[in-house]
């Protein structure tokens, strides 16, 4: 009986052992090579919580092929690092607290177009990061108004302990302007971006002088998926349900589809401007992507991801969805160290202000 119950167990494991190679192959095949793999990366916290099940049930009916998830465990372990983090003490370290405070945040235009529905949304915002007093702060989806309350001389006023900032602009329409910003308590002494292909992202970065030394802060906000209020909604309210209109799912894959390669790409071009940068970098921004993708681990390669110096569970920056993602970074050059890693749950915006404290 146990040997039969053996047998069906390990079968059925099987199964599962695929996809998260699969998965796992994600992070370093590109989208525009092999669309599939992107979206196995979506499944990873299942698949790993799969493996732990099935290295518990092997173990339970003595069978020897426990081995085999604990291998895979252990050969991605990085991942899971970087996927999900277990709150521990100390994980905010004294040491750095006067160091270098972080913060970036998609700010949704300051609700300027009103989509939240809720009174002065980007007045709280402002509030809420001058409450937060962050040393170098990065907006995306950053928005002014011409002749509107949100000029840039308001924003600039309110967030008056960040006296030097740049901004770049990726999309304008009569009274309103939008893209990405970056503020600093530290001089700026030269700015740059580069606008991506066939989109209205871009990427935006700061030399910024901290006495004799010289710090690069990136600021992203790479393709979306394009959904608006009303399709998120629609997703939420499908899943419940048995059935779901293959046209919809046609729709929804080819859109995901599309963003996936986009920002393959355009991981690849951020890249190339932190590998050409003569200082050491801080990568912030709205990736658009879970940890485990091409997207992440292409820009993240030979950086630290913050989230580990003290991110708790899953680190869920976009919790619009009722399968909450992690899509907003802080990475680091590993020779700088990071602690205080913080997401707020503020509801000013549909993403999570993210932030930590960083040590040159």
């Amino acid at each position: 009986m146990h040997k039969a119950l053996r047998r069906i167990l390990f079968i059925i494991y099987l199964f599962t052992v695929l996809p998260l190679v699969a998965c796992y192959l994600s992070q370093w095949v590109s989208p525009a090579t092999i669309w599939p793999l992107a979206f196995f990366g979506l499944l990873f916290p299942a698949l790993i919580a799969i493996q732990f099940a099935f290295a518990v049930l092997f173990i339970s009916v003595r069978s020897k092929a426990f081995i085999i998830p604990v291998i895979l465990i252990i050969a991605v372990w990085g991942s899971i690092a970087n996927t999900f983090q277990i709150p521990m003490p100390g994980n905010s370290d004294p040491a750095y607290k006067n160091k270098i405070h972080v913060m970036t945040y998609n700010v949704k235009l300051f609700d300027i177009v009103r989509w939240s529905g809720i009174k002065d949304q980007g007045e709280k915002i402002l509030t809420y990061a001058a409450g937060v007093k962050p040393d170098i702060l990065c907006f995306q989806e950053y928005a002014v108004q011409g002749t509107g309350k949100f000029s840039s001389e308001y924003i600039k006023s309110r967030l008056s302990f960040l006296p030097f900032s740049v901004e770049e602009f990726n999309f304008s329409s009569p009274g309103r302007k939008q893209g990405l910003a970056i503020f600093s308590r530290y001089p700026i002494i030269r700015s740059g971006h580069e606008h991506f292909t066939d989109t209205k992202n871009l990427m935006l970065y700061a030399d910024l002088l901290f006495g004799t030394d010289t710090i690069r802060v990136y600021n992203n906000h790479l393709e979306s998926i394009h959904f608006d209020r009303d399709e998120f909604q629609w997703i939420d309210t499908t899943t419940n349900k048995s059935r779901i209109p293959r046209d919809k799912i046609t729709e929804i894959t080819r859109r995901m589809k599309g963003a996936y390669i986009k920002r393959a790409s355009q991981a690849d071009q951020v890249r190339a401007s932190i590998d050409g940068s003569p200082y050491k970098v801080i990568v912030c921004g709205d990736f658009n992507d879970t940890p485990i993708s091409y997207t992440t681990h292409k820009i993240g390669s030979n950086l630290y991801d913050s989230f580990r110096s003290g991110g708790r569970w899953l680190g869920i920056t976009f919790p619009n969805l009722k399968a909450p993602l992690r899509i907003d970074y802080i990475l680091h050059s590993r020779e700088m160290g990071s602690s205080d890693y913080q997401i707020s749950k503020v509801k000013y915006s549909d993403h999570r202000p993210v932030s930590c404290r960083i040590a040159l």
